[in-house]
């Protein structure tokens, strides 16, 4: 079996397979602070963090190439359980599986509003707000590239 744990943090990503791990230098803060400078993002600045993200994910999947056959994956970390509370509108009990057409729901929404209209967003958190949508480009492209249905969030697999 192969467990992937993901720790999305400020500025990296770490990633755990079964007890070996990869750091991702880049996270949702320094990810939104080196491609966001639109509000809201414009698509191209959306891409180009999904592609910076990929770009470190195929870094990882060199590293460790047990994540590709990946049977669960959990991710944590605050931001994390943010993404899964703006899904569920509220705190949500976790462990929460967030599916990917719900992570996708999710990007799509906090990516096309403005920082202003995030903040009225009964799930998502005050400090939040300005990180959301590179915490979602993160998950988003981690999903597409592994091709993952669903993740876990809050949980270690």
């Amino acid at each position: 079996m192969n467990a992937v744990t993901v720790r999305l943090g400020d500025d990296s990503t770490l990633v755990d397979v079964d007890g070996q791990l990869h750091v991702m230098p880049l996270g949702a803060v320094s990810l939104a602070n080196s491609e966001f400078v639109s509000d809201p993002p414009r698509p191209e600045e959306l891409t180009n963090a999904i592609g910076a993200v990929v770009d470190h994910l195929d870094d990882m999947l060199r590293a460790l190439p047990g994540a590709a056959a990946a049977d669960a994956v959990g991710i944590v970390g605050d931001l994390a359980t943010v993404i899964a509370a703006v899904e569920f509108g509220g705190d949500p009990p976790l462990p929460f599986s967030l599916g990917r057409a719900a992570a996708e729901d999710v990007f799509r929404t906090v990516a096309t509003e403005t920082s202003a209209d995030r903040a009225l967003n009964p799930g998502l958190p005050a400090d939040a707000v300005d990180t959301i949508v590179a915490a979602c480009c993160i998950v988003v492209a981690l999903m597409r590239h592994l091709h993952l249905d669903q993740i876990d969030v809050g949980v270690r697999p």
